[in-house]
């Protein structure tokens, strides 16, 4: 029986393990997605911060458009002087030149405000693309993280079922049917060990007796407790 209850043992680690790794294999494809929407948000952000600019030099070159009509139609006024007959007209004519003016200065007045908000955006869009890039450069890092562990896993997993399938064939067929019977149940948990009179599945005291049974362990012998097979390491701690 000690040779089959350490058979079991070591079957029960495997099955453990195998947990883990399914856990690990199953929480993969949820941290790939969340580290993919950090990526597009970076990407977005950059993006409108881009779009900004664009705006900016866009609306910046309508502004130069409306200058050169502006200073186009002063040109055409004052081309005009030379063919004004009266004072009034002359009048007239040099008041639509001083609006026109007027207009124009404002004009390139606004267009210094852009080209200073152009400057400003050019100088924070370089700012973002450095950060942009770093934080691109973690995520990317990350993702080969994830997928070197995944990888890890899947080589750990093909090693822990070929082992698991060696044990199976080696312990006793009804031996293996009650630690499934039980594993079902216990959260995955067939066997524990005992320490300090202490069953450690379910953490209840053992009675003295059942305690030097089991660290003799010559008969199978289950927690009165939580009904798990129990066994003992042999690690010195007798008490």
């Amino acid at each position: 029986m000690k040779e089959q209850l350490e058979l079991l043992w070591e079957l029960q680690k495997i099955d453990l393990d195998l947990k883990q790794i399914k856990e690990e294999r199953d929480r993969f494809p949820k941290e790939m997605k969340k580290l993919e929407e950090k990526q597009n948000l970076e990407k977005e952000r950059f993006q409108k911060e881009k779009e900004k600019l664009e705006s900016l030099e866009k609306e910046r070159r309508k502004k130069e458009r409306d200058l050169l009509m502006e200073q186009d139609k002063i040109k055409k006024a004052e081309g005009k002087m030379s063919e004004v007959k009266t004072n009034k007209e002359y009048q007239a004519l040099l008041t639509e030149i001083e609006t026109i003016k007027e207009s124009a200065g404002r004009i390139e007045e606004e267009i210094l405000m852009v080209l200073e908000e152009i400057d400003e955006t050019k100088k924070h869009l370089m700012k973002k693309e450095k950060e942009m890039k770093a934080n691109l450069e973690k995520i990317e890092a990350e993702r080969k993280r994830i997928e070197e562990r995944l990888a890890e896993g899947e080589r750990a997993w093909k090693e822990k079922m070929e082992r698991k399938d060696v044990l199976s064939k080696q312990i006793d067929s009804s031996l293996i049917k009650l630690y499934n019977t039980l594993k079902e149940k216990r959260q995955g948990i067939g066997i524990v060990s005992v320490k300090k009179e202490t069953c450690q599945g379910c953490f209840v005291h053992v009675p003295p007796q059942m305690f030097i049974e089991v660290q003799k362990t010559n008969s199978l012998i289950r927690c009165p407790n939580c009904n798990r097979i129990l066994y003992f390491e042999g690690d010195g701690e007798k008490g």
